[in-house]
């Protein structure tokens, strides 16, 4: 999960030197990025994450991808 998150973070700085991101949206982003490293957070915090929760955070990482993918290609730029 780690390499994931670290790797849709690397899009997001891209984006923004780019100007393929607003700073609205590279904001939004950051946010995003911020809520699928909570979930993280908490599912670690028994020690173990289980199917269920891995699944989860996999969801949550491919919406997130959809949306930097998506706001990255918008006619939007900075």
């Amino acid at each position: 999960m780690d390499r994931r998150q670290e790797r849709q973070e690397q899009r997001i700085d891209q984006g923004i030197q780019s100007g393929a991101l607003t700073p609205r949206e590279a904001n939004r982003l950051e946010k995003g990025q911020q809520h699928v490293e909570n979930l993280e957070t908490k599912a670690q915090a028994d020690g173990k994450i289980t199917a269920k929760e891995k699944l989860r955070l996999e969801h949550a990482q491919d919406v997130q991808s959809k949306r930097i993918y998506r706001q990255k290609h918008d006619k939007q730029t900075q």
